[in-house]
């Protein structure tokens, strides 16, 4: 699938593009039926349209073509603006009025990437996954093409050879691009995606693989969002032979553990972040830890106000839960219940009591005692 009305200026000159990519975008119109006109010559279409490309990767000449970059386009052209915001600060921004915008860089996974068209009016954002993904075995002699994808997607691959342009000095004058072949895709299910290539892959060829999204908007306008990964076709993973190992005793120690470090916490970076420490555990495991008001019983087990004037169970403020597979130290986020955010967005200081406890499948429990803890504003 190419994308409609696609501009024959591209801002970063490169191999021959794929159409395809994915998005988790959300568009976000403020008032775009009045930027919205009759354009383009494509039968098909009769509004504007926008598109957004994130390209990362490598190719086989990185010193002399790249192939990481983000753009944004829009037909006819009119002023147009990416960003990539990290942290709700933006990083990168390219604002052009001739339709297209970009920058070599692409955005981390979890960044979100903006298009605006003009400038100020949101056209759509995206927080992006890094997907697609290839898997190891698409690699050199075999034909799969198999990987990752986002839901809802249309996947799409290729290879090609990349060879070196000399002048007639000796020196490299550009990339050169053949033997173009597409995959076929077979199976698109939930996030992974299986196909393979007409011919087996070899050294020296790229391999891309690529999603697409595509969105109608308001006045016959569409969106799409493209993203796509491209790599060196490498070798194939080695497959160690198939050994039975002879059993051996294992011997597993007493699970023990202690809290490590405390980091600084008030009640507004808890707001904010959570609660957040480090505990010691000498095994693969599990430590899950409880933020109880100090007034109270804790933990809070069922308990009433009967004849024997039990006290009531203490208020959870907080809980976190991390999970190794390994001997090591861990650092714990405690995550504000309803209740103990409601406590912290109004007080001044807080009292109360760390429960730690530690675990593993079909262990015993171990709890690492009360710590008392005192948090200020």
């Amino acid at each position: 699938m190419r994308t409609p009305c696609s501009s024959t200026r591209a801002p970063f000159p490169r191999r021959r593009p794929l159409a395809g990519a994915r998005a988790l975008f959300v568009p976000l119109l403020v008032g775009v039926a009045a930027l919205l006109a009759p354009s383009c010559a494509l039968a098909h279409s009769h509004g504007k349209q926008y598109s957004l490309k994130i390209s990362e990767g490598e190719g086989n000449f990185p010193e002399y073509e790249g192939v990481a970059y983000t753009s944004g386009n829009v037909e006819p052209a009119a002023e147009v603006a990416v960003s990539i915001i990290r942290g709700g600060v933006v990083i990168y921004r390219d604002v052009q009025g001739n339709g297209q915008a970009g920058f070599s860089q692409v955005p981390q996974v979890g960044d979100e990437v903006t298009l605006e068209s003009p400038r100020g009016t949101l056209i759509a954002k995206t927080v992006y996954d890094g997907l697609p993904s290839m898997d190891p075995t698409v690699c050199a002699g075999s034909t799969n093409f198999s990987g990752g994808n986002s839901p809802g997607d249309v996947v799409e691959g290729a290879y090609e050879t990349p060879s070196l342009l000399y002048g007639p000095y000796g020196e490299v004058v550009g990339v050169h691009h053949s033997g173009y072949s597409e995959a076929q895709v077979k199976t698109l299910s939930g996030t992974t995606f299986g196909g393979s290539f007409l011919n087996a892959l070899s050294s020296g060829q790229t391999v891309t693989a690529t999603e697409t999204l595509k969105t109608p908007l308001a006045g016959e306008a569409t969106y799409i969002y493209t993203s796509e990964t491209s790599r060196p076709v490498g070798a194939c993973p080695v497959v160690p032979p198939l050994v039975t190992p002879t059993p051996t005793p294992v011997i597993t120690p007493a699970l023990t553990g202690s809290i490590a470090k405390f980091l600084h916490n008030t009640i507004l970076s808890i707001l904010k972040s959570g609660w957040r420490d480090q505990v010691s555990i000498n095994q693969a495991g599990t430590v899950v830890q409880d933020l109880y008001a100090a007034a109270g019983k804790a933990p809070a087990f069922a308990s009433s106000r009967g004849k024997h004037h039990k006290a009531p169970p203490a208020v959870l403020l907080a809980r976190g839960t991390v999970t190794t597979t390994a001997a090591g130290t861990v650092t714990v986020v405690l995550k504000l219940t309803r209740r103990g955010r409601h406590e912290f967005k109004t007080a001044q200081h807080v009292s109360a009591v760390l429960l730690t406890t530690l675990k593993t499948s079909g262990g015993p429990l171990v709890h690492l005692g009360r710590r008392k803890i005192s948090l200020h504003r």
